[in-house]
């Protein structure tokens, strides 16, 4: 495990008093919630974490743009401050760029303290470096002022110590067991009509002198009385502030106690008390309005303007695709986004006036409900009238002109198409994480989690931040054994983000291995939605979930076209994928069928413009499905006759035996009753899940030609629920609505 420490000196530290980093203070990133004071930002696109990367044990932070940084404002005057760095390049190479630590008094003006260059950081090991802080910094900056392509920064485990102890007075305050910085606020609560006496210990840590006290003023003396302090307190001892706190209202009551002292560097020592009246802090105003910019299929910036806003005011944000979210935030909860209330869900929480969206897709409409309250924790205070609003995405964000010059007519369309995809802008593998899984297809879940779910499978994963390439993995739709330059890892054709999706490596990527797409017809295993075993021609074949399977064939379809003839190379569908292990071909017309059987969604859309926002081309066979029909992608030539394509009347032999299936009564309150017919009796499995892919019931039954199953669902909480219902010969899902 890995260790987070903090150094004491004989005092206890609480985050929850100050605003800032305490001092002295240690972080070793031991996950991605960073502590107070720290921030992060610049660069293109954030900062994140490596997530198998460590100085003792991982995660590490990880820089990985120019003009990204990680900065920590903290609380009181410091002494050393030392850190560990590693660069990271492709196969060990020397480190290449620029990095600098920075101190600052204010937050804007800032010293560069070191620069490291090129070969000054190891891509090794991890180096320890140590550097002084000046007298007023209260800022320290790790500044990445130039990235060279291919080559991160790994910064771990910071620790910020101490001055060195001085003869001099040295003033410091403890409240209970938490010291209070200089600047720093402390939070209470008292009834009306009763006083709460608050004991501050004020410390002398000079080693040769008094620290004398010449007065402590309240600017709320009604409500924050002082009662009693001492004048002197003797050098490495402590005596006591007295202040009574007699809130005159609900809600919020504020006052800066000052103390005047003979410390040089902290006089006045200002502590802001903050007390609650009755337990909670003041409701404040419904938020003015709500709109939104910066509109794609894939994310949209939501931005807010408060009422009258509150000093410690803060926004939580319930959205619902296509219907108004239901239910209220109740007081004294601290909520975190992903966690859902009513019907909807959390999207955000804080202090900002604006955010930008996850789980958004093309052509859907979401309805937000923005809370604003004031008050933290057990303080919370909600104002139940939330200011609402909603968006609608785009259908694409294709330009009208992108395939002008493309004819399917034409008898170089095989050619016009490709002259769309390549060449393009080349993306890397290793930043698959810190872009898609980050940018697009991670959802935030509950307890400060994320959920990536499995392309082929559907099976969710749910982790904590920062994500790692481990249980999931990058899978190449078309695989890299498939590829005429396997091997060759640098090709664009390896990196392209339209041909990779995540997907659970032991039970879903090891299994499907090189193996064609088909459908299965001998179950030989399974995992989710997602088969492999043997298709009608006896051949082994691996089969995703039925809502992935247009999206794979779209993937392959684009793969041929985008590099046949790059270099001289032949991009058309295997035959045989592999002489010795798979002699045999990826069907054209399963890809097919599946091409028109799940056809583009709202998320595929928006994946397509994700994408083409990275790389700045698009995979056609979204924007039109029509065009797979005028390619024969086993000689990757113009197709003579696609008319049995374009009238999806595609044939091959599938031997399901699933005749009908249907669910009653939707919308149910108590029971569902799944209704089906088969040709072949098999054994059924019905499993149920919620909207986060989170498994709720399993169920085994023996078929029947024509047969039922009742389901007691009165346990379930309202929601929309899917139920996977699978045979040995197929696989079907039916949405339900629990009232």
């Amino acid at each position: 495990m890995k260790n987070i420490f903090i150094i004491l000196l004989g005092i206890t530290l609480s985050f929850g008093a100050i605003a800032q980093a305490p001092v002295p203070f240690s972080w070793a990133f031991p996950n991605t919630i960073l502590p107070t004071g720290f921030t992060l930002g610049g660069g293109s696109y954030p900062p994140s974490f490596y997530a198998s990367n460590g100085n003792t044990a991982a995660p590490s932070f990880k820089l990985n743009g120019t003009g990204q940084w990680l900065e920590i404002e903290i609380a009181a005057e410091a002494g050393e401050i030392s850190y560990f760095l590693k660069g990271q390049n492709v196969g060990g190479a020397p480190f290449q760029g620029t990095l600098d630590i920075e101190f600052s008094p204010n937050g804007t003006t800032w010293t560069s303290t070191r620069t490291l260059v090129n070969t000054n950081i190891s891509t090794t090991s991890y180096t320890q470096f140590r550097d002084t802080c000046l007298p007023n910094t209260r800022f320290i900056r790790f500044y990445y002022t130039n990235k060279v392509s291919g080559v991160n920064i790994s910064l771990d485990d910071i620790e910020i110590g101490v001055p060195l102890a001085t003869p001099d007075a040295e003033i410091n305050a403890i409240i209970g067991s938490d010291t209070i910085f200089s600047g720093a606020s402390y939070f209470t609560s008292e009834s009306l009509g009763s006083t709460k006496r608050i004991k501050l210990i004020v410390e002398n840590q000079g080693t040769d002198s008094i620290l004398r006290i010449s007065g402590v003023t309240s600017s709320n003396s009604t409500e924050f009385s002082i009662a009693s302090f001492p004048s002197a307190v003797d050098s490495l001892s402590n005596d006591t502030i007295m202040i009574d706190f007699s809130p005159s209202t609900a809600g919020t009551r504020n006052s800066t106690i000052s103390i005047a002292n003979n410390d040089a560097s902290e006089n006045p020592y200002i502590i802001n008390f903050v007390g609650y009246g009755n337990g909670l802090a003041t409701e404040p105003s419904t938020p003015a309005s709500v709109n939104f910019s910066n509109v794609t299929t894939y994310k949209y910036e939501v931005n807010f303007t408060p009422t009258s806003p509150l000093v410690d005011e803060s926004y939580l944000v319930l959205f619902k695709n296509g219907s108004a979210p239901t239910g209220v935030p109740v007081d004294g909860i601290e909520y975190t986004k992903g966690e859902s209330i009513g019907n909807a869900k959390i999207a955000y929480v804080g202090k900002n006036l604006s955010y930008f969206s996850k789980e958004t897709y093309a052509n859907s409409t979401y309805n937000l409900a923005i809370f604003a309250y004031s008050g933290s924790g057990i303080y919370s205070n909600y104002n139940a009238v939330a200011r609402t609003g909603s968006v609608t995405t785009p259908v694409s964000m294709q330009s009208p002109t992108h395939y002008s010059g493309v004819s399917v007519s034409s008898p170089n369309f095989v050619t016009q198409l490709h002259n769309k995809t390549n060449p393009h802008t080349l993306m890397f593998y290793s930043d698959f994480d810190d872009t898609y899984i980050q940018d697009f297809d991670t959802r935030d879940t509950t307890n400060n989690q994320q959920v990536v779910s499995c392309a082929y499978s559907g099976e969710p994963y749910v982790y904590s931040a920062p994500f790692n390439f481990s249980v999931i993995s990058r899978e190449h739709t078309y695989p890299q054994s498939w590829m005429p330059t396997y091997g060759d890892q640098t090709k664009p054709e390896y990196n392209d983000y339209h041909n990779l999706y995540p997907v659970h490596q032991n039970s879903a990527n090891a299994v499907r291995s090189n193996k064609p797409l088909g459908k299965v017809v001998t179950l030989i295993s399974s995992y989710g939605g997602a088969k492999y075993g043997l298709d009608h021609r006896g051949k082994q074949v691996y089969e995703p979930r039925d809502s992935h399977k247009g999206n794979a064939a779209r993937a392959v379809f684009y793969m041929a076209a985008a590099y046949n003839s790059v270099d001289g190379n032949t991009w058309t569908l295997p035959d045989p994928i592999d002489a010795f292990t798979v002699p045999y071909s990826q069907e054209e017309d399963v890809l097919k069928k599946w091409h028109w059987m799940d056809p583009v969604d709202e998320q595929e859309m928006a994946r397509n413009d994700y994408i083409e926002s990275l790389q700045n081309n698009r995979n056609p066979f979204i924007d039109s499905m029509n065009f797979v029909c005028y390619i024969d992608f086993t000689t990757m030539a113009k197709e003579t006759d696609a008319s049995p394509c374009l009238t999806n009347t595609i044939s091959i032999d599938e031997q399901s035996s699933l005749i009908e299936m249907n669910a009653f009564p939707n919308p149910t309150s108590n029971e569902l009753t799944i209704q089906y017919a088969l040709k072949n009796v098999e054994n059924l499995t019905l499993v149920v899940y919620n909207t986060l892919g989170k498994e709720i019931k399993n169920i085994q039954i023996q078929g029947q030609e024509r047969g039922y199953e009742t389901l007691n669902v009165s346990d379930l909480t309202s929601g929309i629920y899917l139920i996977k219902v699978m045979g040995t010969s197929f696989e079907t899902q039916i949405k339900f609505v629990k009232q």
